[in-house]
């Protein structure tokens, strides 16, 4: 049982990571963003940070005791950057 416990941890931890994550990058994201002439190297770190960011929610392992609310945050901010990405970089 405290196996179980334990695992189940370290899986919410990582909810938790994707969501600090997740936040940080659409804090830099906006400020590239609201940048009066956004260059070619800010385009690049901001599809980076995506990128970074949909592969990360990928490996995300689902857990029936993770709390509701970490779950559906963590879904919004994924759709949040699934829907700039494809915006802004999918032609």
């Amino acid at each position: 049982m405290a196996f179980s416990i334990y695992t189940q941890s370290k899986i919410a931890i990582t909810w938790q990571n994707f969501i600090k994550d997740a936040t940080l990058y659409f804090e830099k994201i906006n400020l590239i963003a609201n940048k009066e002439n956004i260059s070619q190297k800010d385009k690049k770190k901001v599809k980076i940070m995506l990128e970074i960011l949909l592969d990360e929610y990928k490996l995300l392992k689902p857990s029936k005791l993770l709390p509701k609310e970490l779950k559906i945050k963590a879904d919004r901010l994924y759709l949040k950057a699934k829907e700039i990405y494809a915006k802004v970089f999918r032609n």
